[in-house]
């Protein structure tokens, strides 16, 4: 993905700044900029300085850096420089609280969201005993796993039985990968799945040692980013309509998740599924998000390409069809520490990018995060050139990164 480039619009302005603004106003303006700053920290954070305040004052730090680099402001007075910044800041801080006080999103009120859980990505097939060791030590309340749907409803019975006998995570459980298949078949597996698995499922009567209020898989996602394999939004409605209609016309409980899809302002994923699938409000519980921008922190701004700007996008476009109430679950986010150049990240940015997207699951409110789910346990290899070897918390051999007590620390606190 290309980076944006944000300082050629705000270039203009900071010159301006820098040639016009008058120094005998920087005292008084420098007070407004405080007083302005601990008033919008507030902003969904009950005055806890851990999400807004930190967002702005990061990309406020970074645009200064690429605006001096291109301006040549290097020979600036430094009070000059330091009242361009609080401009910067104080323009992040009232768009983070224009998105809060958005119009839609305040018609539609705050969504309904259960308390946020952290969890973590379970991949797919079996687990070694070293990963069910590994998962056990992390604690994660939640862990998304995946089942194939052309394969036995019941072929991943070990997979559940650890979950809940050892590693003591509840599922949150993904149905399918990019192709879902012929709609019936599909339809039958789902429905099969959640009478196996869900709440009062056949598993739970057969393991009556287990605790099956605690671990009884309760959402289930249908399909893993679809739209980067061969299904179009028109396929994909067509491919779950059939088990969202049995899901709703049999009773089955559970929270039924489907994959979103939005990049800067194309939201045909989403406009498709509605146009398809009239009475979706009806069948479904939550969309998911895959919020990934490699290499770059997610709250800087990208023209509606960066991973904060994309989250307003979908819960504005939700809104708009009127699930503004629904929660949204983002069932995966990271950043790779492989050596892959820019799209790459070493292991202290990778726990700060994951900091920072937590903090914001956290304090945004009106986003209504249910679920982060953070990609993924451990590398798939080590010294990788290739980005998707290297996203895990935990190195090939299981040896911690940085960014491992961030993430063990938010699962702790954030359980659901």
């Amino acid at each position: 993905m290309p980076v944006p480039r944000i300082e050629t619009r705000l270039l203009p302005f900071v010159v301006a700044l820098l040639v016009l603004c008058p120094i005998v106003g920087a005292a008084s303006s420098s007070a407004t900029a405080t007083t302005r700053v601990a008033s919008a920290v507030a902003i969904g954070t009950g005055g806890k300085a851990s999400g807004v305040k930190a967002i702005c004052a990061k990309e406020a730090k970074r645009k200064m850096r690429r605006l001096a680099a291109r301006a040549g402001a290097s020979s600036v007075s430094p009070r000059r420089m330091r009242r361009t910044k609080a401009s910067l800041r104080r323009r992040c801080l009232a768009r983070l609280r224009r998105a809060r006080k958005n119009p839609q999103a305040t018609a539609a009120g705050t969504p309904n969201a259960a308390p946020l859980a952290v969890g973590i990505d379970g991949g797919y097939g079996g687990w070694t005993d070293e990963e069910v060791e590994l998962r056990d030590a992390l604690e994660a309340p939640v862990t998304r796993h995946e089942w194939d749907p052309s394969e036995p409803v019941d072929s991943q019975d070990d997979v559940v039985l650890e979950a809940a006998s050892e590693v003591h995570t509840r599922i949150h459980a993904l149905l399918g990968g990019n192709d879902l298949g012929d709609p019936g078949q599909y339809r039958d597996f789902v429905v099969a799945f959640i009478r196996r698995y869900g709440v009062g499922g056949s598993f739970w009567s057969e393991h009556p040692e287990l605790d099956a209020s605690r671990y009884a898989i309760t959402s289930f996602e249908l399909g893993n980013e679809p739209y980067f394999g061969t299904m179009s939004p028109s396929e994909y409605a067509d491919a779950v309509r059939p088990a969202l209609e049995a899901v709703k016309q049999q009773g089955l409980p559970g929270k039924i998740v489907l994959a979103s899809y939005i990049y800067d302002e194309d939201t045909h994923w989403i406009d498709t599924l509605y146009q398809r699938i009239p009475n979706l409000n009806e069948l479904f519980y939550a969309f998911a998000d895959h919020p990934y921008w490699y290499g770059h922190d997610p709250a800087e701004t990208g023209d509606g390409n960066s991973p904060f700007e994309r989250i307003d996008t979908l819960r504005r476009k939700m809104a708009e069809h009127g699930a503004g109430l629904k929660p949204i679950f983002i069932t995966e986010y990271g950043e790779s520490t492989a050596n892959c150049g820019e799209e790459c990240v070493s292991e202290p940015v990778q726990t700060a990018h994951l900091q920072t997207m937590i903090d914001a699951a956290v304090s945004r409110d009106d986003w209504g995060v249910e679920l982060l789910c953070l990609y993924q346990l451990h590398d798939w290899s080590a010294d990788s050139s290739s980005r998707e070897e290297q996203f895990g918390i935990l190195q090939e051999d299981g040896t911690p990164k940085a960014a491992y007590s961030t993430a063990r620390e938010a699962m702790q606190q954030y359980r659901g």
